[in-house]
């Protein structure tokens, strides 16, 4: 071969020798641009999967603090009706409300309930409403109704409905 020859094969060898590594380049350019753009979204899942966890363990702790304090508050059963009846009839008494009749009245599945009505000063009523809330036996109001004393001001007539549970063997005693 002549020497102009071989500086032709040589040039077009170089040649494309050159737009091979030019297409590479832009082959391998174009895959790492791809690559970031998956390590910038995976980066942002986990920023968000991050503050997610977080969430859920401030909202795991609240539970347990919550269950927690729900263990420290002891709920007992009353011993039968008539000392459920004694304890709703002593709150009453200790906030000078006067009862005007307790008797049983209709309980859902497995509860005993107590129709209570009652007259006296309107915020002795809530005191009471709050103390059978806290007076140590399982209680459920169902239902209240207030009425407006027009004899005496800030006096109310109400007639409540109480349910609670019995343990085995003291119910109806």
């Amino acid at each position: 071969m002549k020497l102009p020859r071989k500086r032709l094969v040589i040039s077009l060898v170089l040649l494309l020798l050159f737009a091979l590594i030019l297409g590479g380049e832009a082959f391998f350019s174009k895959k790492v641009l791809e690559e970031r753009r998956a390590i910038d979204e995976m980066r942002r899942r986990e920023a968000i999967l991050s503050r997610d966890v977080m969430d859920k363990t401030r909202l795991i702790k609240a539970y347990k603090e919550a269950l927690s304090t729900i263990d420290e508050y002891k709920i007992t059963l009353p011993e039968d009706e008539v000392s459920f009846y004694s304890a709703v009839e002593r709150e009453l008494a200790k906030n000078g409300i006067k009862v005007n009749s307790i008797k049983p009245g209709k309980g859902s599945k497995d509860l005993k309930a107590i129709d209570v009505n009652f007259e006296g000063p309107y915020y002795a009523v809530l005191n009471v409403f709050a103390d059978w809330r806290s007076m140590g036996v399982a209680v459920r109001m169902v239902s209240a109704s207030l009425q407006k004393d027009n004899e005496i001001e800030g006096y109310v007539r109400g007639t409540v409905t109480l349910e609670s549970a019995f343990p085995k063997g003291g119910e109806g005693q």
